[in-house]
Parts: structure tokens; sequence; C-alpha cells
């Protein structure tokens, strides 16, 4: 557990926080989506801090790898997007009933939560388990939050990633799609003996006529699957 496995302090937590950091900012690279972030940010959680397990919570991303942001201290962390500490859950059972004994259940009697936060925005939180009544010091919860911090950048810089990768993906398909159409446009004009913007206005009716998009059916001139003679007999408007 955590709590037995605590770095000493000293050049040794220090060597081994940066080492944290840099795992955590190698993630970005990685092609995972957020689980990479979240294993690590777990996993170092437990490893620097005197706690027994840490549970993250992103919102719009529920399953069982990510539970659900139910009424407790990670919603609350989530909501004020400030930290939240009670060194003895059996004293919350009215204000979060629920967590209170599912927590219970697993043996865990204390919980501090800290929001994953970057400037304006709150991306989810992470809530630190402790199997002992005690809150985490006043050192211990700056660190956790650091690294809370760097995970968040590393989430918003993948999720920035994914938008680019997507959007680049999409004006590729958009270019090859005008390119083959220039072809086929060219083809029919060259076949049909007419200018390349009345092959046009015949490829744009054949594909509307056949309820087709104009790109694959630009593929199919090109490539042949097409009878180009349907064209020529085509008149467009």
């Amino acid at each position: 557990m955590g709590r037995d496995a605590g770095i000493a302090a000293g050049a040794d937590r220090e060597s081994a926080v940066c080492a944290a950091f840099a795992s955590l900012t190698a993630s970005v690279a990685e092609d995972r989506g957020p689980d990479r972030v979240v294993d690590t940010l777990s996993s170092e959680c437990v490893r620097l801090l005197p706690i027994d397990s840490a549970e993250v919570f992103l919102p719009g991303l529920t399953s069982e790898r990510y539970p659900a942001l139910e009424a407790g201290p990670a919603l609350e962390s989530f909501e004020t997007g400030s930290g939240v500490a009670v060194d003895d859950l059996s004293t919350e059972v009215t204000r979060w009933p629920g967590y209170v004994a599912r927590m219970a259940g697993l043996g865990f009697a204390a919980v501090s939560a800290l929001p994953l936060r970057a400037m304006e925005e709150t991306v989810g939180a992470v809530t630190f388990l402790s199997t002992e009544t005690a809150v985490l010091s006043a050192e211990d919860r700056r660190l956790g939050q650091a690294l809370a911090d760097v995970a968040t950048l590393c989430l918003i810089q993948q999720r920035e990633l994914r938008h680019y990768r997507t959007l680049s993906e999409q004006l590729q398909t958009a270019l090859d799609s005008r390119v083959i159409i220039e072809q086929a446009k060219g083809m029919l004009a060259e076949r049909a003996g007419v200018g390349v913007s009345k092959a046009f206005q015949r490829l744009r009716a054949f594909a509307r006529s056949t309820n087709r998009k104009l790109s694959d059916v630009a593929h199919g001139v090109v490539d042949g699957t097409v009878d180009s003679e349907e064209f020529l007999r085509s008149r467009g408007r």
C-alpha cells in the first residue's frame, strides 16, 4: 500500500518527484487517450504520498475505469475548484451517505480531494484515500496538487492534439476528394469534348440523380468502375 511504500524525505524523495513529473509529461506523446495519464497520476500519488489508494474522476468518461462523479468530495472539488479534506468519513454520513457507505465498505476512513485544474478550466478531480483517520500535511497536499496540475495540463494537451489530428485528417480527406474530382472532370471533358465546367455539371448531376457522393462518383470515373458513357449521355444543368 502507499502508506508502507512512501518515499523518504530528502534527495531520494526529490528524485522520485522529478521522475513522477517526467513520467506524466512523457504520457502526452503516447496515443492512448487519458488512460496513461490517469494510471501514472494514480500510481505516483500512491507512491509519493502517505495514502493507501487514489481515484481519478473525469466527467464525460464514466466507465468501469473512470468512476462516476457521485455526490462526495471529488464532485465537490470538481464543482468548486478547491480542495476538500475529511479526516474521519464516519462524521460525514449525512453529507454524503452513499459515498461514505461505499468507502466504509472498502475499508477507507479518510479522504482528501483535489481538483484537476488549469487556469479557469477544471477537468476532473483526484481523491486520496486512507484506511486511517488522518489528513494530508500541507506539504503533501502541495505535492498532490502539483501532480494533479501537471496531469491536467497533459490531459488538456492530449485533447488538443486529438482535435488537431482530427482536423488534419478532415482537411486531408477534403483535399483528396478535390484532387480526385479534378481528375474526373478532366477525363470527362476529354472524352465528351466539352469544357471542364460542363464536365463538372454532368458529374454533379449524375451524383445527384444516383444519390451518391460527388467524390465517390469521381473515384468511379477515375478507376473505371463507373461507365463514363452514362455521363456523356447526361445533361448537366
